[in-house]
Order: C-alpha cells, then structure tokens, then sequence
C-alpha cells in the first residue's frame, strides 16, 4: 500500500486532463466568439447595401427628379432582406434571402434613418432635409459556452451611414424623362462646348448623334440611366458616367412660384415706338436703316403681362429698358436677327433682367444680336435671383442661328425640349447655364457655372460610405 500511495504512474495523464478542461472551454468560446464575428461581417454588409440604396432613394429626392415609388426606408430595407436580415413579419421584398421564421431564440433588426451627416455626426431628427441614410443592423442570439461568463444572449450590431455628396458643378442639364427617341440630353451634328470646363448631365439617359468635341479642360459627360450608342459612349473624349444618381435640379421651387398665375394683356404694338430714337443709344452706332422698328419694354413687377405675338426681325431693335422682372403669357417671342439689348435709354449703361414665360408662350432666336443677363437681386422675386429665363410652359424652345447672341445667367426650361444650335460662337464670359426637361446641343456653343449664383447652380450627386 505504502508503494502503491507513493506511485507516479499516471499523474502527468491526470493533471494533463485537469489542465485541458480550462484549455478546451476556452478554445470552445474561441470558436462561439468566431462565430459571432462571421455573423457580424454578414450584418455589416447587410447594412452596408442598405444605407447606400437608401442613399441613392434619398438622392432622387433631393434631385427633385422623378423617383419611384418606394421610400428611402423599403429600399433600405429591401437590400438587408436581400442580405438575409429582416424585421420579423416584414421578409416579403424581391429577391429576399430572408427564412419566414429563425430558430428558436434567435431574431434580426433593420432600421433605417434619413438624417444629417456633418463632420462624422449623423443628427436625426434631420435638422434640414437630410443628406444621409443610416441603417443599423443586428442579430441577437442565445449565449451558450459563453454563459459562463454571465452572458444569456448575445447582441451582434452592424451599422452603415451613406452620404449623398455634390461633387460637381453642372452647366447643362436635361431632367428628363427620356423622349421616345431616347436621350433626354442629346449631342448631336459637330457640337463643340466652348467654356471653363464643367460636366453635362442628364437626369435620365444621354445620346450621342455624333462625336463631339470639347474645348479645354473639365469637361464631363454624365447620365442616370445609359448611353448610346456605345461605340461613341465608351469615348467621347472626355470623363463619363452613365449610371450616377441624378443631378441637384436647384430652381425646382420655380415650378409652383405664386407668381406663375400672373396674366397680362399688353401687346407688341403697345411697346413699339412711333418712330426709332434719334440719338443712336440704347442702340448700336450709326443711323437706323431705312424700315427699322424699335420697341421699348418696361418691367411689369407690380402686375399685367405681355401677350401675342412678338415677331422681331433682322431690322428691329428692342430695348429691355429697365432693371426688374418681365412677364409674358400666351405669348410668341420670335427673334429673327433682330437687335435686343437691356440698356437705360438715358445713361446707356447695361442693365439686368428678369424674364419668366408663362400659359402657352413660346421662345424661338435664330440669329441676331443679342446681349442679356441675369438680375442677381430681385427684390419682389427673390427665388428668381440669377436667372435669366424661368419657361414654365411646355412648347420647344430653339436657341441658335447666326450672329452674337448673349445670354448670360441661368436658363430653367423643366417642361420644355429645347434645342441649342448654331454656327457661332457666345462671346459670353460668365455664367451660362442650362436646365431643360430634354436638351439638345448642336454647332458652337457656350457654357459656363463661372459667376452664377451658387443658388442656381445644378450639382451632381454621388453615393459615400463614411461609416
């Protein structure tokens, strides 16, 4: 007995098994840990795609382009589900990957908030409109080794926050929706784009009728929805992207302005003068020619419009004779290589303008000597600060032809095609900007965001995961 009480035979087995108890319940909970974090990369990406689709729903919004009809919240949630996480009772999205039920003691979280992001801080409730979408995902799960430890169940957490950024500024943008001849904007004929250098964006879908050419640098082509045809679009010559969110339309609030109610009865033959001034300003040096007709506009604020129609031609000379806002209802502005300046008839000095369509109006210039620009301080009409021409009508407009034609400020047509052309060259040297429910670009033209007012000025707009 006394030999048998002092063997060691076996004792290193023993402690060895004591030893491996401790050594296999922490590798055990190694293993429940690894786990947890597989499960944690799976709802991270979950939320990744969720606040980045909610991010481009969100961009849409802010474009005031035509969205569809689901909410910042279903398409983040439709891209959890489609990443295996949904709210219980809520798996019904296309392409889910969500099981009807989960095991026992086992249930998932998706939320989604619009909100703002601003120096790594998302604030919600929103303290503007938003420009960020975050969505936080998770799973909670029974603890099991990890009981030990005093844990009962386990909560993994996921969270993304994606950015909707304006990177650029856009001198030409068509809103869409694309014609039945594709292309809401559309470059065709031998277009070449004169300017500083700034990107063309179409809300919809951009067509090429021809390879253009583009002077400088800066340049961009982009679109929401495509291109054609390809062989153009894979090289334009310039940078490009056809699947973007849509651009920042800045001058939407125009589209139900109060003062888009406003009619008039005043006529061409109430602005033409009896005979053209003797002295030779507000108009060019040297005596009128023979047939000359000249016609003197004053700014309609207060009240009234004009109306009919207004057929100016290569003989006419029409003065905008004061700073302030012009109105036109159901009228037909057709300038056909007439003169038209906005001058003081008693100093001469330049003067800026203000110039809304409205009803059934219509605006043709083929051609002529035209030198416009844009109020930058209208006092009775703020919101039309900076732009030249607010069309709230639905006929074509056609911009081109030859001679010197300036127009200098925003040009917001939202229902309207139009089409700018031409063989010559703009001289201007500031702002020229463009927004049309469609637009088509032909011959030399100008563009330039240089001296806008930031307030009227088009943005494109980019997704970012910052978080």
């Amino acid at each position: 007995m006394r030999h048998l009480l002092h063997c060691r035979r076996g004792s290193a087995a023993f402690a060895t098994v004591i030893a491996l108890v401790p050594l296999i319940g922490v590798v055990a909970l190694g293993a429940e840990a690894g786990s947890w974090y597989v499960t944690r990369q799976h709802a991270q990406n979950a939320a990744d795609a969720a606040a980045s689709s909610g991010a481009f729903r969100l961009a849409c919004t802010i474009a005031g382009a035509t969205c569809d009809t689901q909410s910042v919240d279903y398409r983040g949630k439709e891209f959890a589900a489609q990443n295996a996480f949904c709210n219980a009772g809520d798996t019904a999205y296309p392409d889910t990957q969500c099981a009807p039920s989960l095991p026992t003691g086992i249930s998932h979280a998706v939320q989604i908030a619009i909100g703002d992001y601003n120096a790594g801080t998302f604030t919600t409730p929103p303290a503007a409109t938003g420009n960020a979408v975050r969505a936080r995902v998770s799973q909670q799960q029974p603890a099991y080794l990890a009981a030990v430890l005093g844990l009962t169940t386990v909560n993994i957490p996921a969270q993304a926050i994606a950015l909707v950024q304006n990177p650029s500024k856009v001198c030409a943008l068509a809103l869409g929706p694309d014609p039945n001849g594709g292309g809401a904007l559309k470059i065709g004929g031998n277009v070449s784009n004169n300017g500083t250098g700034c990107p063309v964006m179409s809300d919809a879908s951009v067509k090429f009728a021809s390879t253009p050419s583009f002077i400088g640098s800066g340049w961009a082509v982009l679109g929401a929805t495509g291109c054609s045809p390809t062989g153009t679009c894979d090289n334009p010559g310039v940078t490009h992207n056809y699947f973007m969110p849509p651009a920042l339309d800045p001058l939407q609030g125009l589209k139900n302005a109060t003062f888009n109610t406003r009619t008039g009865s005043t006529t061409s033959n109430d602005v033409k003068l009896p005979q053209c001034p003797t002295t030779t300003p507000p108009y060019p040096a040297g005596p009128y020619p023979n047939g000359s007709k000249c016609y003197r506009l004053q700014p309609n604020d207060s009240s009234g419009a004009y109306t009919g129609n207004f057929n100016w031609g290569s003989q006419d000379y029409v003065n905008f004779a004061a700073s302030g806002t012009y109105f036109f209802y159901n009228a037909s502005v057709n300038i056909t290589g007439a003169t038209v300046v906005a001058k003081n008839v008693t100093t001469n000095a330049d003067v800026s303008i203000n110039i809304v369509l409205l009803g059934t109006s219509s605006l043709t210039i083929n051609g002529g000597n035209i030198n416009l620009s844009a109020l930058s301080s209208n006092p009775t009409f703020p919101a039309l600060n900076g732009v030249l021409i607010d069309d709230q009508t639905t006929a074509n407009v056609n911009i081109g032809g030859n001679g010197v034609i300036k127009l200098g400020g925003a040009m917001y047509f939202p229902k309207a095609d139009v089409s700018f052309g031409g063989t010559t060259q703009p001289t201007n040297t500031t702002c020229s900007s463009r927004i049309a429910k469609t637009l088509t670009m032909t011959g030399v033209g100008f563009l330039s965001t240089d001296g806008c007012l930031p307030a009227t000025v088009a943005y494109s707009q980019v997704v970012t995961l910052v978080q």
